[in-house]
């Protein structure tokens, strides 16, 4: 575990990929989880989809990605944070809840007034990360169905 330390840590939102970033990207991803240039490129074009990279020392250690998903309702729009990840040696020094609070605060931004994400109490680390950055489990019980296409 690396000490914390923020001076070495640095974030930034993702606009363009080029092979350089994207052979750094694949080591962050999980296993079988390949950057492809062209839906890269889809994902980044779309204002409401957000990539944010953390580094260590101009390492980079970890990720994570969001959706700004806009209501119809008296609501605003809500953000889905969709996946975080950092580098096994870079955790449990706060990259994590950096990256966190990078989407919270694009979500300002974009005039979203709720942040969610989907767990499972089988991932504690990822439970512990959202209940320190104050987030609450709303609805225990909650299944998620998917629909292959």
């Amino acid at each position: 575990m690396l000490p914390p330390d923020v001076k070495k840590l640095s974030t930034r939102r993702i606009v363009a990929v080029d092979d350089a970033l994207a052979l750094d990207l694949n080591r962050l991803f999980d296993t079988g989880t390949v950057w492809k240039q062209d839906q890269g490129n889809l994902f980044l074009a779309n204002s409401d989809n957000a990539l944010f990279v953390a580094a260590w020392e101009g390492q980079l250690a970890g990720f994570i990605t969001a959706h700004r998903l806009q209501r119809f309702d008296r609501r605003k729009a809500e953000v889905l944070l969709y996946e975080v990840g950092v580098l096994a040696g870079f955790r449990e020094c706060g990259i994590g809840k950096t990256l966190v609070q990078a989407v919270l605060h694009w979500a300002r931004e974009v005039g979203a007034d709720e942040v969610w994400v989907l767990t499972n109490s089988a991932n504690p680390a990822a439970m512990a990360l959202y209940q320190s950055m104050g987030g609450s489990e709303e609805n225990p019980g909650t299944v998620m169905f998917v629909f292959k296409g």
